[in-house]
């Protein structure tokens, strides 16, 4: 690859080492080039293959694509640039790589507006000697071509007016919403749904021990987002698509999954999954086969899902079982790092992102805390919003004022964190067999209180794994 020979002085600003390591790291990691992609642009790089590089780079990145060496190549040669894959190998394996290149594209920046201000400088010095310019027209372009210089730092910059007037819009829309309509996405759960529900830029984080509910009670909450029309993407690391598809069948079925995916059903149940499928939207829970446990897998894929799709929030199941990519850190490093990834991503795509935590055990007290969220404290600073999942076992009691509340069939949703909503705790109701969650009326709480009322709350009976008569004959 030709490289500009490029000596630091007056009259030439730049660093090819500095342009190579960068360009090279925007391919090979997706944590550098969305740390990096809203400071950098192409008049950054002073040698005009790394130019051309970034141009390639950056159009497959707004594809919503990963931009691997190939992907980078084939953009190259679409635009009749003369350099090969062989050249970006090249590139790739002869430099040194880093994820965390954001203050070495601020440096590529930095000589960028340097030369600019040579350039500037120069041109200048040409009209003072040429006494065709006067003076005042001097002055007048060389402001005016200063502060073009630095608009570009100065675009992203609101003031306290600007941002006073976007409220007021807001405020404005909300006094046009309907009696109980929700500011975000409904989740079916008033207490939810009443501070907002899921909203844009959040984190969200559901927290629990194992076997409490925890990818029950998201589902639940993506499955209300669709039956509104939102899209939202799943990633699990534990279940295969049609391992969820058979949870969410019998959560609306009162079938059980273990039935639906290892026995032969009844026409009856054959008919409440129908049933209980019909009205939901199925194009808009997305699976991404591509994707996989590591972090730049799923940021990239849940980008791609936005670009395409327009999703509106993404689960993850689960945070721990997430792969970081920097090997080389300790456990509470690498899962701060993780949750942070996530918040700044449903930061920029404005939409929530809801992940799955896993709590440390505690047998003295079983009640979910956020001292307990698995391996780092740094989860509940990335957070906004984190929700404990409560369901009391062997004898134990929900804490006041649910202290009279049976526990068999319920459970306790602590708002344990709520960055703009504050903390609250409420009961749900819970089905063990489907593993469903469902709101319930202060009526209905007062009535499982008094033993008047079954636990189960579903439009179709339970069903059980015994076997049937009338099973159907395939």
């Amino acid at each position: 690859m030709n490289e500009t020979n490029c000596k630091t002085s007056a009259y030439c600003i730049c660093n090819p080492e500095l342009e190579r390591m960068v360009v090279a790291s925007l391919i090979t990691s997706y944590n550098a080039l969305t740390e990096s992609a809203d400071i950098l642009y192409a008049d950054c790089f002073h040698d005009p293959g790394m130019r051309e590089i970034y141009r390639a780079v950056m159009a497959v990145y707004k594809r919503g694509d990963a931009p691997d060496m190939m992907l980078v190549s084939n953009e190259l040669a679409r635009s009749g640039s003369k350099l090969t894959f062989l050249d970006i190998a090249d590139l790739c394996a002869g430099t040194t790589i880093r994820s965390d290149i954001g203050t070495h594209a601020l440096l590529l920046r930095d000589y960028s507006l340097r030369r600019k201000l040579w350039s500037l400088g120069r041109e200048l010095t040409t009209r003072a000697a040429d006494e065709r310019y006067d003076v005042e027209s001097m002055q007048s372009d060389g402001m005016r071509a200063l502060q073009g210089l630095f608009d570009f730092d100065a675009s992203d910059l609101t003031t306290l007016g600007d941002s006073f007037k976007e409220m007021m819009q807001i405020v404005m829309d909300n006094q046009k919403r309907q009696e109980g309509e929700t500011y975000g996405t409904t989740t079916g759960f008033p207490e939810i749904d009443r501070a907002g529900g899921l909203c844009g830029t959040d984190l969200i984080v559901v927290g629990a021990e194992t076997s409490q509910g925890k990818t029950s009670f998201a589902t639940s909450l993506a499955m209300s987002a669709i039956q509104h029309g939102e899209g939202v993407a799943f990633y699990s690391m534990e279940m295969m698509p049609v391992q969820l598809t058979a949870r969410i069948s019998a959560m609306r079925s009162g079938v059980s999954s273990t039935r639906i995916l290892r026995n032969r059903l009844s026409i009856d149940e054959f008919n409440r999954i129908g049933e209980g499928m019909k009205d939901v939207d199925m194009s808009k829970l997305y699976f991404d086969g591509k994707s996989n446990s590591s972090l730049d897998s799923i940021l990239m894929s849940i980008r791609r899902m936005k670009l395409k799709k327009d999703i509106k929030g993404a689960v993850v199941d689960y945070l721990q079982l997430v792969r970081p990519d920097n090997a080389k850190q300790n456990r509470e490093q690498a899962i701060g790092d993780i949750a942070r990834s996530f918040k700044n991503l449903a930061k920029e795509l404005n939409i929530w992102i809801i992940l799955i935590s896993q709590l440390s055990r505690d047998r003295q007290n079983p009640r979910p805390t956020l001292a307990r969220l698995r391996d780092s404290g740094q989860i509940e600073e990335a957070a906004d919003v984190i929700y404990l999942i409560y369901r009391a076992k062997d004898g134990q009691r929900y804490p006041e004022p649910f202290a009279d509340v049976p526990t068999q069939g319920t459970a306790m949703i602590s708002v344990a964190k709520g960055r703009h909503i504050g903390t609250t705790q409420f009961i749900c109701g819970f089905r063990p067999d489907t593993t469903s969650f469902y709101p319930v009326t202060a009526q209905e709480l007062a009535e499982i209180s008094a033993g008047t009322s079954p636990t189960s709350h579903t439009d179709v009976p339970t069903t059980t794994d015994e076997p049937t008569d009338d099973r159907l004959e395939f």
